[in-house]
């Protein structure tokens, strides 16, 4: 007998499965997809545990006979295309024909379908690829999927799920996206029962925008559109001040297709150069429209990744008209009170930024340039006349400082200390010990916390919503008091007492984007240390350049001598440099 064989459909399929179905939103996206090519102008979807125990999608659309519901579940049986050439100018979601037989190879898979104007529908049972019935049902119009078990036949492939929470927060990311092209029709998202998404057909693209961004974000959006020969660009680009720590807030659309595209992604950040920080990204929804014969979806199972032939054009293209719309835009940036010293506020000349005019006006009053005692509240009010002692010991052993002397260029403090020198950078020291005043407030349970005057509402993503359901005991420890308020929102009326009078929404939104992720970027293993180095690092700590009074500068270093761990600040960046007596003299040649 010869050495190679075909291999049987159910195992073919287990293996596509492997490549097409990478978690439940995978299954999401494509039943979507597919009610979508059927003409659907209204999907329903249901989901439990994550996905893993149930994904029901529902639409509205032509559906299907009992042959061509049969057939349907055949590798790559497919309406969509008949021809080699069809491939060349695909224009639909789905050509593939691998989805479904994919999807019923790792669970059990249950069809109800009917056309318009029958007496009679279809039903449909598949268990692990295997046909259990097909038997006549009810008559309805459309066609309803209901997908149990995910990979219970393949339970290695389960174990790489990820909890309830990170599955469900990627099919609500995939329905919402799907939704913003696809405005004309109606997605209805539910899990265990709970509404998650309502968004109604719209023609206009913020509308919707806001829907799935919250009204918050939405309204700091700008419409571009820009047109050359053979591609086209249209959509919604944030503000520089709403840019966040990761991509989630972008969306690529290649000829109405959702994909993804690292090389278009960076195009896009490219047009925002020199407007934002690095780690930095903006929010945008792109939709790019191009010759369909110049774009092959045909690379990747999951039709997420598409190659176009004249890819350098279209980022060149998007970076330019991302840039110039930017540059038309009159304000950019919040307007801010910035401490600076005398020198830099009585400077006339326009700050630009890669070319950009600042239309931003700013002052710098008398008042911003204040000593830290009387500007930066460090963990409680300092007394208000603090004797400086003539050689003041801080630290016992590690610091070990007998005179203060300085800042170099406003960000580094230089102290004399028994062994030799030291300098401290000002703004890590800070956030050290705001960080431990506040993590033993969460710690102690009896956090300082400020009344809000004038409540603010927080709007948050759903899978954002889950994420804040459960760090709010931290939050209310850290002196934060949220209300649900709403679907997708929470109204603030309550902050730690270290905000003084700083707005909270930007750290919570903060927290939010960078949790998203799976991790804060403090590595930091303990939520409530999360939830504290945040807080410290996004209140209005000392920064660089701030100008700092000789008692400002001793009030600072001394809370910092009294921390548990005064060696780092909370994202493990040293706080401090020590230079020997010793090392001096090498330097100088006077010690060989």
């Amino acid at each position: 007998m010869g050495l190679i064989h075909v291999l049987p459909e159910h195992v073919a399929n287990k293996i596509a499965a492997g490549e097409v179905i990478e978690r439940p939103a995978s299954i999401v996206k494509e039943l979507i997809e597919n009610a979508l090519d059927a003409g659907a102008t209204s999907i329903e979807v249901s989901i439990k545990n994550g996905g893993k125990s149930l994904i029901r999608v529902s639409d509205n659309g032509c559906g299907m006979s009992e042959e061509d519901t049969k057939l349907a579940f055949v590798r790559h049986a497919t309406s969509k295309i008949s021809t080699a050439d069809d491939l060349e100018r695909i224009g639909s979601f789905g050509f593939r024909g691998e989805a479904l037989p994919s999807i019923a190879a790792v669970s059990r898979t249950r069809v109800t379908t009917g056309l318009e104007g029958e007496t009679a529908g279809t039903e449909i049972s598949i268990e692990g690829g295997k046909l259990l019935f097909a038997k006549g049902s009810a008559s309805r119009k459309g066609t309803l999927i209901e997908v149990r078990d995910l990979f219970f036949n393949t339970p290695a492939r389960r174990k790489f799920l990820k909890t309830d929470t990170t599955e469900m927060g990627h099919i609500a990311d995939t329905v919402s996206n799907i939704a913003l092209s696809r405005r004309d029709a109606r997605f209805l998202l539910e899990s265990s029962g709970k509404r998650i998404l309502d968004l109604w057909p719209t023609e206009d693209l913020a509308v919707r925008a806001a829907a799935v961004y919250g009204e918050d974000t939405a309204k700091h959006l700008l419409w571009m559109s820009g047109e050359t020969e053979g591609i086209k660009v249209r959509g919604l680009i944030g503000k520089p001040y709403i840019a966040r720590a990761n991509r989630t807030g972008q969306v690529l659309f290649v000829n109405q297709r959702l994909v993804r595209s690292v090389s278009i992604a960076y195009a896009l950040l490219d047009g925002y150069h020199g407007l934002l920080m690095q780690g930095q990204f903006p929010v945008a929804v792109l939709f790019i429209e191009v010759d369909l014969a110049r774009v092959d979806v045909n690379v990747h199972p999951t039709k997420q990744e598409v190659r176009i032939s004249n890819e350098p054009e279209v980022k060149s293209f998007l970076k330019k008209i991302v840039t110039e719309r930017l540059a038309k835009e009159a304000d950019l940036a919040p307007h801010l009170n910035l401490g600076v010293s005398p020198m830099m506020a009585s400077s006339t000349t326009s700050p630009r930024v890669s070319g950009f005019e600042a239309k931003t006006s700013f002052q710098y009053p008398e008042q911003s340039i204040l000593p830290l005692e009387q500007k930066f509240h460090i963990a409680e009010p300092p007394p208000v006349a603090m004797p400086v002692p003539s050689v003041p010991v801080l630290g016992e052993p590690v610091l070990k400082i007998t005179r203060v002397l300085g800042q170099i260029h406003q960000t580094f403090i230089v102290a004399e200390t028994e062994e030799g020198l030291m300098v401290i950078d000002q703004h890590a020291a800070h956030e050290r010990v705001m960080f431990e005043v506040l993590l033993k407030n969460i710690r102690e349970g009896h956090p300082e916390s400020q009344g809000l005057l004038m409540q603010e509402i927080l709007e948050v993503h759903p899978r954002q919503k889950e994420i804040l359901e459960q760090a709010l005991p931290f939050l209310a420890q850290a002196g934060f008091e949220l209300e649900e308020f709403g679907e997708n929102a929470f109204v603030i009326r309550s902050y730690p007492a270290v905000f003084q009078d700083e707005n909270p929404l930007q750290a919570l939104k903060a927290f939010l984007e960078e949790k998203e992720e799976g991790k804060l970027r403090t590595g930091l293993d303990h939520q409530e240390e999360e939830i504290a180095a945040l807080i410290a690092c996004k209140r209005k700590s000392v920064k660089a350049y701030d100008p700092l009074s000789p008692m400002a500068l001793q009030v600072l270093l001394e809370r910092l001598a009294k921390c548990d761990n005064p060696f780092n600040c909370p994202h493990g960046r040293p706080s401090f440099i020590k230079f020997t007596f010793s090392d001096l003299e090498k330097q100088f040649k006077r010690k060989s």
